[in-house]
């Protein structure tokens, strides 16, 4: 793996970690399952781990088809943005003591957009190695916006259409069939947005250099 990319993991681990640790022990998640709730930061130490595990992943599953490479890191950056998400509507909320009403969908909008700005400029310039351009392009954020509203609405979609047309399966309740269909609705996403900004918002060209994973021997993948 390229040292530069285990650095850059790294770093997104420790963010994440930080993050949803805030989040978790804000919410009091683990304290549902008899745990004390500052083992959520615990996932400081372990997010970090785990990404450059999934970076090791993604290089060697690159051999067969190159676009894991991308894919991996792609994954990786999700945890962080949808964190980000999750720590900024929260944070509003504490901030605020507003839990009901407008400005919860105030929140929302804000912390949506705080998410989409962070996950442009980590897509540009690691996950997609910055497609044809170094500079920020109005028409290329303008792109990438477009790309990740429509990933949103189909997340907002699928889910619903799940939630709403089909009844808790599996013997689990309401909250865990929303929380299965939530995670139904973001793979749908997920799969969206990578081909989206891969295709649309950051394609290189044919006259582009050769990607990172074309650069390293494949001993060192």
């Amino acid at each position: 793996m390229l040292r530069k990319d285990i650095y850059i993991a790294i770093l997104i681990g420790v963010l994440t970690g930080l993050v949803w640790s805030g989040v978790l022990v804000y919410l009091g998640v683990l304290e549902n399952f008899g745990l004390p709730r500052n083992t959520a930061w615990g996932l400081v130490a372990l997010a970090p781990l785990i990404f450059v595990f999934g970076l090791h992943l993604g290089r060697r599953l690159a051999r067969w088809k190159e676009f894991f490479a991308p894919f991996s890191r792609f994954v990786i950056l999700g945890f962080l943005n949808t964190g980000i998400d999750f720590g900024v509507f929260n944070l509003l909320m504490f901030l605020t003591d507003i839990q009901k009403g407008i400005w919860v969908s105030i929140f929302l909008a804000i912390s949506f957009s705080v998410a989409v700005i962070n996950s442009y400029f980590w897509n540009k310039f690691w996950v997609f190695e910055g497609g044809t351009r170094t500079s920020v392009g109005g028409r290329e954020f303008a792109a990438f916006a477009i790309i990740t509203v429509i990933g949103l609405v189909l997340k907002v979609g699928v889910s619903s259409g799940i939630i709403f047309l089909i009844p808790p399966q599996y013997s689990l309740g309401q909250l865990g069939w929303n929380n299965i269909a939530a995670v139904i609705g973001t793979i749908f996403s997920l799969i969206w947005n990578f081909i989206g900004y891969r295709l649309i918002v950051f394609r290189s060209s044919k006259n582009d250099k050769p990607s990172s994973i074309s650069q390293i021997p494949p001993e060192n993948l």
